[in-house]
């Protein structure tokens, strides 16, 4: 992953200056002038100004740090404090038997009583090679523990290939809800969508029915359910026409006989691919769905459409078909879709950027949007850089928010696709998708034995901010497993650090002081530093280490300033930084013809 020191050049957000003093001190003008025989004109060569005043910058809110990197921090369990962030539980194997492998791990939760079940479903070829069934655990404790496995699709039928599957929670009754994709008709149809569902907890399920099931594959399958109006939604890819289009069906247990007939929602006519949708529901009942589309580029962009819960189920009162990535990009694929308790969608992809004629970067892209899909932000999660140089790549975004305002994004990163030596990334937003620390790595969180991942890794997250991560792991020789984290843990990781967001004063300045607050405990430290952009050298100065809140800066004139704090602790207690303010005195700037500003 890049670096975590800023780009130079990308200024101080707006927000951020707004308790700059404009007091004035005195003003003096030296204007050296050059009269060139034969040229009509004056050139004012010289302008030089002193003495604007003290003045501070002062960050000492959540909006004042959240521009900054923050690596190992934290900035949003108390807003305008920084402390050290706590670190994921140890990786636990999810599935209970070790042999043969294991796939497509998909998450839900579900409270019952005072505990939170954490739900689990997995393709599994425990039974026959090649030939999954469909098995679930669940746990109460985070991550750190699973139950034992339940099979969820049935007796296994040999060569009969069922996979993909997915989970979620009906809260009419808080029913599980299982669906997956199922060739058991065989080679005449090599895919329909089934389901089962459990009134237990997942203690037992029901036995396998279809969601859709006719001529041509259908698969890749989701499923959705609404708080508001009791429906479940499954949505697929179905190639019952051409390549593959997105088509949904909803069903409502309690008044219907079986799944309605599915709509079709991609609107391209033109027999290109649509692939790999996701789905989720706002507390309305509103739908959002979001796709891998090829119309327009054959390797995929990012299609999304929705459904107003007020209107008639009907396709014709889908939204139309808006491309969400970036269509500068090579490619972009793989969404995953949720939505805030505040009705605010998050959407999560995987972009390749290109950067030359055979170079590229891959970044993961966050967008969000506030009003059901008419507009959309986003922001980039991080950027993998020269990732061409050496076959790297980001894929398969998963992302979730929590009751506390934070959104989570986990993805594979692969340092080389050609070697075995992919992680599991991590990184959380604490200002709804607009900015997000640095990423970790997920799959070895504390020196545990590292491995190698598969793709796909699920993410889940409760209204607490409890968060489960899942992948599928090659540390086992016996085959392929499922592998679980837990975050936030109940130690602090030992070290952070955090870089402010760079100060531009715009004119040069001289630097007077550095002060700062803070809690540190026994155990614990902060180390503050700051250093200067020095226009001369057009490059950083090094590190300048601060001892003493009220310190005096020996920079020289500049107008860019940076500062670092470093955290260390013993894990069981966490320093804190509430305040960093550093005062200049700036110089005036004159600008031709001349303006004082």
């Amino acid at each position: 992953p890049q670096s975590p020191i800023p780009n130079p050049q990308s200024p101080i957000p707006n927000h951020v200056l707004r308790r700059y003093t404009m007091s004035k001190k005195g003003f003096s003008v030296f204007v050296g002038l050059f009269i060139v025989i034969g040229i009509a004109g004056i050139a004012l060569l010289t302008a030089q100004a002193a003495g604007y005043g003290a003045k501070e910058w002062v960050t000492d809110a959540m909006l004042d740090f959240s521009p900054g990197t923050m690596d190992g921090v934290d900035i949003w369990s108390t807003p305008g404090e920084i402390q050290l962030d706590f670190g994921l539980w140890p990786n636990m194997q999810v599935n209970d038997t070790a042999t043969q492998s294991r796939f497509s791990p998909r998450l839900d939760f579900v409270v019952s009583g005072s505990d939170t079940h954490f739900l689990a479903v997995w393709a599994d070829e425990r039974t026959q090679d090649h030939y999954p069934d469909i098995y679930f655990a669940d746990s109460t404790d985070g991550g750190r523990t699973w139950s034992s496995d339940v099979l969820v699709s049935e007796a296994h039928v040999h060569d009969r290939w069922k996979g993909v599957p997915d989970i979620a929670v009906r809260p009419a009754d808080d029913s599980l809800w299982v669906v997956w994709q199922d060739d058991r008709i065989g080679a005449s149809d090599a895919g329909d969508i089934y389901f089962a569902t459990s009134a237990d907890l997942g203690q037992t399920w029901s036995a396998p029915y279809h969601v859709y099931a006719a001529i041509g594959t259908q698969g890749v399958p989701r499923i959705a359910a609404s708080a508001g109006s009791d429906y479940l939604y499954a949505i697929w890819e179905d190639e019952r026409a051409d390549s593959g289009d997105i088509y949904i069906s909803r069903y409502n247990p309690d008044v219907d006989l079986a799944w309605g007939a599915p709509l079709k929602i991609s609107t391209d006519t033109g027999g290109a691919e649509q692939q790999t949708p996701s789905l989720t529901v706002d507390t309305s009942g509103n739908i959002y769905a979001l796709w891998t589309d090829m119309r327009s580029n054959d390797d995929g962009e990012i299609y999304f459409s929705n459904w107003d819960a007020s209107t008639a189920w009907d396709a014709a009162n889908w939204s139309a078909n808006t491309r969400l990535s970036d269509a500068s990009m090579d490619w972009a694929t793989r969404p995953d879709v949720t939505v805030n308790a505040a009705d605010v969608i998050f959407a999560a992809w995987q972009e390749r950027v290109p950067t030359g004629p055979a170079t590229y970067d891959f970044q993961i892209v966050v967008g969000w949007s506030a009003d059901q899909g008419a507009t959309w932000e986003r922001s980039v999660v991080d950027r993998l850089e020269s990732a061409s140089a050496s076959n790297a790549f980001y894929a398969y975004p998963a992302i979730d928010t929590d009751g506390n305002g934070l959104v989570y994004v986990v993805w594979l990163y692969s340092p080389d696709s050609q070697v075995a030596t992919s992680s599991i990334l991590f990184a959380v937003s604490p200002d709804d998708g607009e900015n997000w620390t640095e990423p970790r790595v997920a799959n070895n969180p504390t020196g545990q034995q590292a491995a190698d991942v598969g793709f796909a890794p699920a993410l889940v997250s409760d209204a607490s901010g409890q968060v489960v991560i899942a992948w599928t792991d090659y540390r086992e020789t016996s085959g392929d497993q499922i592998y679980a984290a837990g975050y936030p843990a109940d130690r602090y990781l030992p070290n952070g650090t955090y870089y402010s967001p760079i100060f531009d004063t715009g004119c040069p300045a001289d630097w007077n002081n550095i002060a700062w607050t803070e809690t540190v405990p026994v155990n614990t430290s902060i180390v503050l530093s700051t250093r200067i952009w020095d226009n001369t050298a057009a490059a950083w100065s090094s590190w300048s280490t601060h001892t003493t809140s009220g310190e005096a800066l020996s920079h020289p004139d500049s107008n860019q300033i940076q500062y670092r704090a470093v955290f260390s602790s013993n894990g069981f207690v966490t320093p804190v930084l509430n305040s960093v303010t550093i005062s200049y005195t700036e110089q005036y700037c004159i600008f031709l013809p001349l303006v004082q500003r």
